[in-house]
């Protein structure tokens, strides 16, 4: 009864991760007839090979591994090659979508549209607001201006933009790689995958069903 017993658990285990070795040992034991008693150093075998599978087949899983990550709902990267974080260039107003910062200077009021750019307008007495440009800056989440200079982050890089004339905008400096940007989506609590920088910048985030996702803002 127990040498059947025994045969009967390494055979759960008989097509899984063995060394050859063991997969000859186990062959010669359970070709041994399972009808009449083994003989005692035979049953000692047994035993003793029970133990050392049972570790083997702990050691390399007989049961399906579950996923190390997530899969479902949640969040994935939007991406930006990065040879198109030069693009800084005028652009007609745009419409407001998801709107930052914003800085007044004299009757100018600049507003971020996140990830993609600044808004201008003029503010008249009347409290008019006007529509004069839109700066293409991509991947800009701040930004700060001194005179005629205005100071924005590109993903990774500090920009030094001459604005004297509103509506031709020319990039003088990049500092390259001098910021930390955020890599997880703002304002969410949950599973996303996980930024890969060889993609490009990120931009903005997605909903997606996910497969295996390993990081989380919780």
């Amino acid at each position: 009864m127990l040498y059947r017993q025994i045969c009967s658990v390494l055979a759960r285990c008989r097509t899984r991760s063995m060394s050859k070795h063991t997969l000859i040992a186990f062959n010669r034991m359970t070709n041994m007839s399972a009808d009449s008693p083994p003989p005692a150093y035979r049953l000692q075998t047994a035993r003793l090979l029970a133990g050392l599978f049972f570790v083997a087949c702990t050691l390399a899983s007989c049961t399906e591994k579950e996923p190390l990550g997530f899969s479902g709902l949640g969040k994935r990267p939007v991406y930006l090659p990065e040879s198109q974080l030069s693009d800084i260039r005028n652009l007609p107003p745009q419409p407001v979508q998801q709107s930052g910062s914003i800085f007044l200077l004299d009757t100018l009021f600049f507003m971020v549209e996140f990830k993609k750019g600044i808004h201008v307008y003029r503010i008249g007495d009347s409290a008019e607001v006007r529509e004069l440009t839109f700066f293409n800056i991509p991947a800009v989440t701040e930004f700060s201006i001194s005179g005629d200079r205005l100071y924005a982050d590109s993903w990774r890089d500090l920009l030094t933009i001459d604005i004297s004339n509103l509506y031709q905008i020319r990039l003088l400096d990049r500092q390259v790689r001098v910021i930390e940007p955020l890599l997880f989506p703002p304002q969410y609590n949950g599973f996303f995958e996980c930024v890969d920088e060889t993609k490009g910048a990120v931009i903005g985030w997605e909903d997606a069903d996910l497969d295996n996702a390993l990081c989380r803002t919780f």
